[in-house]
């Protein structure tokens, strides 16, 4: 009888304190997102390369009209991005990067628009996928990268060589090893728990696109460039690791 009674009350403390931590979390997220925070941008538009020798290259805006604009813009919370395209002899590569001062905006939050998650449910299909890919050139080498294919929805049917990083501090978040189409429940809850306990620390994501298998960009110098330039934001591999 004492170990039952024992049990109730440990279940109920559980979800009390579930209870508690849903309303911090949820009181923490009304106020990011209704108070006016002042963006901390750090400059991301010049620590990426506005020019390549012999790339056509251009700023993108993250939608086709204001509109949709102002929305991904509220929805995202970003303080810096920057949404680059390099066109060289039918090769198309993309280059997108936004940035979060700590505080800004929960882990969770920022690893629900993962191109796994907003890319299905926008039609695409994903055809292959890596969850520790290592991109490397002569001089440099990143932190293991999310790696997908995907097919554009309809008669469109293009193919996007994508990697993905999500930097939350100067780590990579884990997404478990699977497609990030929704959130797991340990680590939604660990992200969460981390985030009402303490806060969030800043946060990188960047997504690189290519028309063609990064493979054949290996021994490009613009390519290695570009690789560069993301070490430089935080994504360089420790030694050793």
């Amino acid at each position: 009888m004492m170990m039952k009674t024992r049990a109730v009350l440990m279940l109920a403390a559980v979800v009390l304190l579930t209870a508690l931590a849903l309303q911090f979390i949820r009181f923490r997220d009304m106020t990011e997102g209704e108070r006016a925070v002042a963006a901390r941008p750090i400059d991301l538009k010049n620590q990426i390369p506005a020019q390549l020798a012999g790339w056509v290259v251009s700023d993108e805006p993250l939608g086709p009209n204001e509109a949709v604009r102002g929305a991904i813009e509220r929805t995202l919370n970003y303080d810096d991005y920057v949404y680059r395209l390099y066109r060289r002899g039918g090769v198309t590569v993309g280059l997108y990067a936004a940035y979060w001062a700590p505080n800004r905006m929960p882990v969770q939050k920022v690893a629900s628009h993962t191109p796994d998650r907003c890319w299905i449910e926008n039609g695409w299909t994903c055809l292959d996928q890596r969850f520790a890919e290592k991109i490397t050139t002569s001089d440099t080498r990143l932190q293991s990268a999310q790696w997908r294919i995907f097919q554009a929805p309809g008669r469109d049917g293009r193919q996007e060589h994508v990697l993905y990083w999500h930097l939350v501090g100067a780590q990579v978040h884990d997404y478990g090893g699977q497609l990030a189409t929704s959130p797991g429940i340990v680590g939604w809850w660990r992200d969460a728990l981390a985030y009402a306990l303490a806060g969030s620390r800043a946060q990188l994501f960047v997504r690189v696109t290519s028309s063609v298998p990064f493979e054949r960009l290996h021994d490009e110098a613009g390519w290695k460039t570009m690789v560069e330039a993301l070490a430089g934001l935080g994504l360089a591999a420790a030694p050793g690791a």
